[in-house]
Order: C-alpha cells, then sequence, then structure tokens
C-alpha cells in the first residue's frame, strides 16, 4: 500500500519529515509516501538533503489552496496536489515565497478579530504555544484550545476561523489554473485532493468540475481519502478511468489535528494500492519528453543554444546512453573533460580580476573552493539541472539527477556545450554573472588574511596615528611589474612587495604586523 497525501510541519501538531520517514518505514506494507504540506515545500527539501531511505519509495509533493472556480465559490479553497515536480524550479519556489508572505500579512488580521471577539491571543503567544515554523489557522486554533477559549480544534473553525465565520480573514492564493500549470512547469503532476469533500451546488457537478480542471491540464483525481465514503470512492474511481485520468489517495494526516487519523490507512479503512504508485512514477517520467522541454532550463541558465544537439549531448549521461545504443547518443564525459577546464580558465581570470593583492597560493584555494563537487552542484540546483539530466533507468530508480557526483559533471558538460555553441567572451559572461555572487561569499569565508585592516586596528588599539604607505621602487616591464612599497607606523618602517601595488600594501602590513607584535612581546 501507499499514502500520498502526509503533513509534515511539525507545529501544527503532525511529525515531523524525519519523524513521517521513521514512522512510515514501521509499517507493515507501506511501500511508497509523499509529504504535501500546504504552500510549502521545506520538509521535502530537508528530507531530500538529508537522504531518503532506499527501504520505502518517495515522491516529492505539495497540497497548494487555490481559488474556487466561479460555479463553486461557496466550497472555500480548491486543494491541487502536486507530485514529482523538482524542488529547485525557480517559479514554483518564488510563487511559495508569495503565498508563504500572503500566510504571514493574513495573521494578525485573524488574530485583531478574535481579540475584538474577546479572544485575548497574540502571534507571540501562537509561536510560543506551536513552536517555530510556517504559521497559519490551524497554528492559531491549536493555541485557542490551549487557552481555553474553545474546546476542540474543530470547535475553533466551526465558531471562529472557517469561511463564513466571524474571525475569518481570506487570503492570497492562485486560482485553479496557475495552481496546475506552477505545477506542470516544473515537472510535477497536479492531482485534485479528496473532491468528495467539496460541495456540488445544484446546477454544477463534480463531473463538471473535474472536466473543467482537466481541460486545464489537471492530470488526476485522489480517488482514496480518509474522509470519502465507500459510494465516493467508487464513484471517482469510475470517473478517473473514463477520463483516463490518474488516480492517487492519502490518509491526509495531520497529526495529532485529526485524531484518529494514521499514516497508511487513515481511519482504517483507507488502503491504496501501489499501482497507483506506479502509474504516477510513470506519467512523471512521461511529462519530461514532452513537458516543458529544455526551454526553462535555458532560460534559468541565460543561453539559448544555436545548436540544440550539444545541450542535448550535454544531458546526456552514460547510463542513458549505454541503455539508448539505437539512438547513437554520445555521453557527456568529453564535454565534462572540456568543461572543468574553461570553468577553471574563467574563475581563475575572474579572481586574478578581482583581486589583485591575492597571492598565488590563496587564489589557489579560492578557485578550487568554487569549482570543487560542493561548488558545482550548488551550481546545478540554482539552475534546476536535474531534472533535465537524461538517466538510465538504475540511475532514475536511485534518485540520480540528485546525486552530487551526476549534478557537478552534468554542470561542466553544460558549460562546454555554451562554451561550444557561443565562443569564450560570451561564455566568460554567462559564468561570470551566475558565479559572481558566489565568488564574494567565498572570499569573506576563505581564511584569506587582511594584513592592513588588521595592522589597522592594532595600531589603532594603541592610540597610534594610522599607517603610511609609500611607493619605494617599480621594477620590471610594464606586463609583469612588481611594487615594492613601505610603511610607516608607531616609529617603525617595514617594506612588502608584490605585482600589484594592493599585494605589495598586504605584505608590507603583515611584516609590519610580525614587527611591532615582536617588540611588544621582547618589552615584557
Amino acid at each position: 500500500m501507499i499514502d500520498l497525501h502526509i503533513h509534515s510541519t511539525a507545529s501544527d501538531g503532525s511529525c515531523t519529515p524525519f519523524e513521517i520517514v521513521e514512522e512510515s518505514l514501521s509499517i507493515p506494507g507501506l511501500t511508497a509516501i509523499a509529504i504535501t504540506d500546504h504552500d510549502t515545500i521545506e520538509g521535502v527539501k530537508q528530507l531530500i538533503e538529508a537522504g531518503i531511505p532506499q527501504a520505502i519509495e518517495f515522491i516529492t509533493g505539495i497540497e497548494i489552496s487555490a481559488l474556487p472556480l466561479d460555479d463553486f465559490s461557496s466550497s472555500g479553497s480548491f486543494h491541487i496536489l502536486g507530485y514529482g515536480f523538482s524542488i529547485h524550479d525557480q517559479k514554483l519556489n518564488e510563487s511559495l515565497k508569495k503565498l508563504k508572505q500572503a500566510r504571514a500579512g493574513r495573521n494578525p488580521r485573524i488574530l485583531e478579530k478574535l481579540n475584538s471577539l474577546g479572544c485575548d491571543l497574540s502571534l507571540e503567544e501562537v509561536k510560543k504555544i506551536c513552536g517555530p515554523g510556517q504559521t497559519g489557522r490551524p497554528h492559531i486554533a491549536r493555541a485557542m484550545v490551549e487557552k481555553g477559549f474553545v474546546t476542540s480544534f474543530s470547535d475553533a473553525f466551526d465558531k471562529y476561523l472557517a469561511t463564513g465565520q466571524p474571525a475569518y480573514v481570506d487570503k492570497f492564493r492562485l486560482s485553479c489554473r496557475e495552481a496546475i500549470e506552477l505545477i506542470l512547469d516544473a515537472g510535477g503532476i497536479p492531482v485534485l485532493a479528496h473532491p468528495g469533500l467539496i460541495k456540488p451546488t445544484e446546477n454544477n457537478s463534480l463531473t463538471k468540475l473535474i472536466n473543467q480542471l482537466v481541460e486545464m491540464g489537471l492530470k488526476g483525481i485522489e480517488v482514496y481519502h480518509t474522509d470519502h465514503t465507500q459510494e465516493q470512492t467508487a464513484f471517482f474511481a469510475n470517473l478517473a478511468e473514463k477520463k483516463e485520468i490518474l488516480a492517487t489517495g492519502g490518509s491526509d494526516f495531520h497529526g495529532t489535528l485529526k485524531q484518529g487519523v494514521k499514516i497508511g490507512t487513515g481511519n482504517g479503512t483507507l488502503y491504496v494500492d501501489s499501482m497507483h504508485f506506479s502509474a504516477l512514477i510513470d506519467e512523471v517520467e512521461k511529462q519530461k519528453t514532452i513537458y516543458p522541454g529544455t526551454e526553462n532550463l535555458e532560460k534559468n541558465l541565460g543561453h539559448i543554444f544555436t545548436d540544440k544537439s550539444l545541450l542535448n549531448n550535454a544531458l546526456c549521461h552514460s547510463s542513458y546512453a549505454n541503455e539508448h545504443q539505437n539512438k547513437k547518443m554520445n555521453d557527456n564525459q568529453r564535454l565534462e573533460f572540456l568543461g572543468d577546464a574553461v570553468l577553471g580558465l574563467v574563475i581563475g581570470q575572474m579572481l586574478m580580476e578581482k583581486y589583485p593583492e591575492i597571492n598565488e597560493g590563496d587564489l589557489s584555494k579560492l578557485r578550487a573552493s568554487l569549482v570543487s563537487e560542493a561548488g558545482l552542484v550548488s551550481m546545478a540546483k540554482k539552475i534546476d539541472l536535474g531534472r533535465f539530466i537524461l538517466l538510465g533507468k538504475g540511475e532514475r530508480l536511485t534518485r540520480g539527477n540528485e546525486k552530487d557526483s551526476i549534478l557537478a559533471d552534468t554542470f561542466e558538460a553544460v558549460v562546454a556545450a555554451v562554451y561550444l555553441d557561443n565562443g569564450f567572451q560570451k561564455t566568460y559572461a554567462l559564468i561570470e554573472s551566475h558565479f559572481n555572487e558566489k565568488i564574494e561569499a567565498a572570499f569573506k569565508g576563505s581564511n584569506i588574511e587582511d594584513y592592513k585592516s588588521m595592522l589597522q586596528e592594532y595600531v589603532q588599539e594603541m592610540g597610534k596615528d594610522a599607517p603610511c604607505y609609500t611607493i619605494v621602487k617599480e621594477s620590471g616591464p610594464d606586463h609583469d611589474k612588481i611594487f615594492e612599497i613601505t610603511v610607516n607606523t608607531c616609529k617603525t618602517k617595514t617594506t612588502g612587495s608584490g605585482k600589484s601595488k594592493k599585494m605589495a600594501e598586504q605584505n608590507a602590513a603583515k611584516n609590519a604586523l610580525e614587527t611591532l607584535k615582536n617588540q611588544a612581546q621582547k618589552s615584557k
């Protein structure tokens, strides 16, 4: 059996993502899960970063609250589940950030209404009771129970927080079309959550609703749900078959907020066959080949390829080439070799130009950190590279598109493809646009000493005048000059040399520091 509808936000009474996985591993017969938190994928990101045990299959998930269609405006929100999307998709992350900000702006307004109704509750109290994390109506409801304003979680919603009740505040939501397209753009599969909880009107049936959503791109409906009756389950299963869309299911587990609902089995009668997970995975793989192609990758990268075959070659992992020899595709290993050289040259030149005062040894350390596997993986994730890599079946099943080695190697291959397609100057500009911020962060986080600043602080602590630097000599040809500079401070004069004025000043300051500290030591 499988459970593709589990909530993990610990502060609303449910388990942490890691506790969810741990509990799932202990449930006999449970083979696959999805964590589908409301309007956030932070829990999913944490799990993937930490590593998911091979003993259970896992697919990325989310539950997005969307505006109902006009004919169903009395139904509150429609919930659109998303499965199998890339957690690094830029548009998805930007949209979720907006939803989080909207939620944060909504909470004070809800609390203001509650206070006017005699429920004295502050946002600080809610956070203290519920702990850190994304705050929303479930957390406010729990705080209301804790403070004795209501007798239960459902009581808080029924009397105050639900749509139409005195403390309800509407929030910014995506339209159904926007939510569906957002999931599709991220490489995922949009599914309508618990359709049995949507109240049809006299003139508008659920069949009509699902027909409209399918036209927008909906790929499935949640047939199996804790709160569906047997009749509803049979109806939606038949409808999914007729419409040739996916049937999914899950417990809609919310921890202590939904008493009696357990992972895998819901209220004890839920059972979702593993064949539905297999069908979902197949649809995710199918979507990779037809929607939206590599256009999003080119957009994220900042380069539209003239020769698309170069990009296809860069994305072809050896496992894919070996399994599809009939396609006569070359793997990306030769491009990886070239990309490594191009990156090394460009990053080296950028460092030379940006930090002329830094010596060769420190430059080498900085470059090594930037083009290390970890450094390249962060760049690959930034452009959402993993979802576009062509992998063999074995690598796909072991989540090869999230493996550091594959991400780093493929990023190098893509750089080489850009170089062959566009030449060195434009490739340099492209790499510079992606690495500038990272270079500055690497420099600030490095152990490269700024001796001029250290000398300035040392002298100030002694109550002396600021150091004075003077050029005393320039030697060598224009393309390879050597500068010699002295620094006068605390009645001490020291000299330093270097291939730039800044480097010479740093070396002079270093020598001055050593001299002054030695003098101080001897005087003790």
